[in-house]
Formats: structure tokens, C-alpha cells, sequence
């Protein structure tokens, strides 16, 4: 069981995720004890930044940045998407007076765990079942009757591979939230 590709790549994952989330509290936290709540608000302004770099990587995909190893941008993704996530979360504070922020938050959380799950992971899931396959003299398709653990390693990539079809639309969504929050906040800043 330990041996399954899906424990060995889901396990560093899900840690690296609960960190970002123990990073936020911790961070908020701190910001709390020290009287600098003030400093979270502008976290929000520099997440915002961070997350937009990360479009990086969807432009160089999509070729409106020509030049660039499509894994450079994936590694600039990964890494600013991890910090501006963080530097939100820590942005949106652990205060429940707002609907709109909150649920851009819950949906930029569960955006980002969706894209570090996919992402990564399919990836190297991917690597490591055709790796398996050789090492064990498979050559059925995913579709033939494996042997157990094959056949459970190629569902987790038959699964990985649909992430897209759920990860951006949420990505829309997200980005549409967080439209309306700044916007909101224009309007209802005090411009005196």
C-alpha cells in the first residue's frame, strides 16, 4: 500500500497544502499579537500581484509570451500561486464580516489545492505508472485487466487527467470574486 504511486505523490501534497494553511494562521496570528492587522490589508494588494504573475505560465501554454521552457513557467506558477495564496489568506484574517471576501477565499484555497494536486501530480503519476508498467512487463492499455495495484495506479491518472475540467472553471469563478471584491472596495472606500 505504501508502494502506491497515489500515497507516495498525495502525502508530500497534502503536507505541503496544511503547511500553507498553518503558515496563514500562524502569520495572521502573529499580526494579531504584534498590533500590525493593518499590514494584512496590504497583503491582499501584493497576493493580488503574485497570483497575476502566475498567469504566466497559461500565457507561455497558450503562446502570448513566445520565448521560455513551458517548466520554467510551470515552476514561476507553482511558486507564486503558493505565495499569493498565503499572503490572501493571511489577507482575509480570521474575521467572519464579509460574504464575498469569504468566499473568494474558500474558492481560492480550494482552487489552489486543486491545482497542486493536478498539476504536480499528474505529472509524476504519470511517469511512475509507465515506469511500473515497464519494470512489471505490461504493455496492456488502461482499458485491458490489469493486476491490482496497475489497475489502481491508472485510475488516480484516468482521475488526475479530468482536474482541468473542474480546476478552471473554478479559476473563472475565482477570478470574477475577486473582481467584485475590488471593486466593492473602490466604491466603498472612504475617498474623503
Amino acid at each position: 500500500m505504501w508502494k502506491s504511486v497515489l500515497i507516495q505523490r498525495t502525502l508530500p501534497l497534502t503536507i505541503s497544502y496544511l503547511l500553507l494553511i498553518i503558515a496563514g494562521i500562524s502569520l495572521d496570528y502573529l499580526l494579531h499579537i504584534g498590533n500590525l492587522v493593518w499590514v494584512g490589508r496590504y497583503l491582499g494588494i501584493v497576493g493580488t500581484i503574485f497570483l497575476a504573475s502566475s498567469f504566466s505560465y497559461s500565457a507561455r501554454k497558450k503562446k502570448v509570451i513566445k520565448g521560455g521552457a513551458l517548466k520554467f513557467f510551470l515552476k514561476i506558477h507553482c511558486n507564486t500561486g503558493w505565495i499569493g495564496t498565503l499572503m490572501i489568506f493571511v489577507h482575509s484574517g480570521i474575521h467572519f464580516n464579509a460574504i464575498l471576501p469569504w468566499m473568494a477565499t474558500v474558492l481560492m484555497m480550494v482552487v489552489t489545492a486543486s491545482g497542486h494536486v493536478g498539476q504536480y501530480l499528474l505529472k509524476k503519476v504519470t511517469e511512475e505508472v509507465k515506469i511500473k508498467k515497464k519494470e512489471h512487463g505490461i504493455n496492456a492499455s488502461i482499458d485491458d485487466e490489469p493486476d491490482q495495484q496497475h489497475y489502481w495506479d491508472t485510475m488516480t491518472v484516468k482521475t488526475l487527467e479530468k482536474w482541468r475540467t473542474v480546476h478552471m472553471p473554478m479559476v473563472s469563478i475565482l477570478l470574477a470574486l475577486t473582481t467584485i471584491h475590488i471593486l466593492s472596495i473602490f466604491f466603498f472606500w472612504n475617498w474623503k
